[in-house]
């Protein structure tokens, strides 16, 4: 669901920069006064993950169509959304920058939708759902998994709304685009909570206290094992699984195609690499590989920048009493 440069007005992508970096200042803010060892590399893996997860496009069955992971509600369970909302936008600028998956001017759209709808909202109605079903450990799946669903279909109006403030409705049918972005996205949504769902129930299923319990603290041990198993992880789906996912658009792609809006896409060059392909001979199965290494390099990235930013926060961090009780 990244959106391309053009497809906003330059007021629109304004307002949704200023209202993301707002967002994302604010949970820097709230992360650094929460900061604990632990959060630093559990960020870095979850964005690492999510990174490999989002270049896996899986098909709608019966639709030329193709969805993918979000990924907000499933960091914001194990990191808080103070710390998902960060990952998220760490993935989203790698995106942009390095492979030039969704525009620079709307960037800011695109970490509000994703980023601050996905990982606040989300987490928002993730804790909504488990405070209903009780606080137990069983109920964190199920409250994740319809989280997860309501967070795709949320992004999606988000963009129906972004992009109705962007033109008017005389120029595009605003109802028709909005019906066919929550019909892809509800059925995309499907897959986001099949996704998180399984992911959580197997971090469940080995480090239960990774599962945040909302308005409680968690007693989290180590964490080098497991993050060391997640990294490794993300980058055997980036190498196994990105260069066999669907050819098909993905849902707002296809929208974007179907109602003519693919005529105010502004096209441009990559900063570094263009799509997620690294510069390989084609022909001989060098396509595949060139997939498989640049899902690679860009884990890695994603990965070593959040240790360098969390590194770097906690350096200016101001001494904190003992007594102070520490948060996710």
């Amino acid at each position: 669901m990244h959106i391309r440069d053009g497809i906003l007005s330059p007021e629109v992508c304004v307002v949704t920069g200023l209202i993301s970096l707002a967002a994302v200042g604010y949970s820097l803010r709230k992360l650094r006064l929460d900061l604990e060892d632990r959060a630093v590399p559990l960020t870095g893996m979850l964005a690492s993950v999510v990174f490999a997860g989002q270049m896996v496009n899986f098909p709608l069955i019966g639709l030329p169509v193709s969805g993918h992971l979000l990924g907000g509600v499933l960091a914001a369970v194990m990191l808080g959304p103070w710390a998902a909302c960060l990952a998220i936008t760490l993935v989203l600028v790698v995106q942009a920058v390095l492979f030039n998956d969704g525009g620079l001017l709307s960037l800011g759209a695109n970490i509000l939708n994703m980023g601050v709808v996905g990982a606040w909202g989300g987490y928002a109605i993730y804790t909504i759902i488990r405070k209903w079903l009780g606080n137990g450990t069983m109920t964190a799946i199920p409250a994740a998994v319809i989280a997860a669903w309501f967070s795709v279909l949320a992004a999606a109006a988000l963009f129906c709304f972004e992009f109705g403030c962007s033109t008017g409705s005389q120029e595009f049918h605003l109802r028709g685009i909005f019906t066919l972005m929550v019909l892809y996205h509800a059925l995309i949504g499907v897959g986001e909570a099949l996704i998180t769902g399984s992911v959580l129930s197997f971090v469940l299923s080995r480090r239960p206290d990774l599962i945040s319990i909302p308005g409680a603290a968690s007693p989290i041990t180590n964490v080098s094992q497991f993050v060391m198993a997640g990294v490794v992880g993300g980058l055997a789906i980036a190498a196994i699984l990105a260069p066999l996912k669907s050819d098909h658009p993905d849902g707002l792609d296809q929208v974007v195609q179907q109602t003519g809006m693919e005529a105010r896409q502004i096209e441009r060059d990559g900063l570094v690499f263009q799509g997620y392909e690294l510069p390989l001979p084609r022909g001989f199965g060098w396509s595949t590989l060139a997939t498989s290494l640049a899902g690679i390099l860009g884990t890695l990235v994603v990965f070593g920048i959040a240790m360098g930013l969390g590194k770097g926060a906690r350096w200016n961090l101001p001494v904190i009493e003992s007594g102070e009780p520490h948060g996710r």
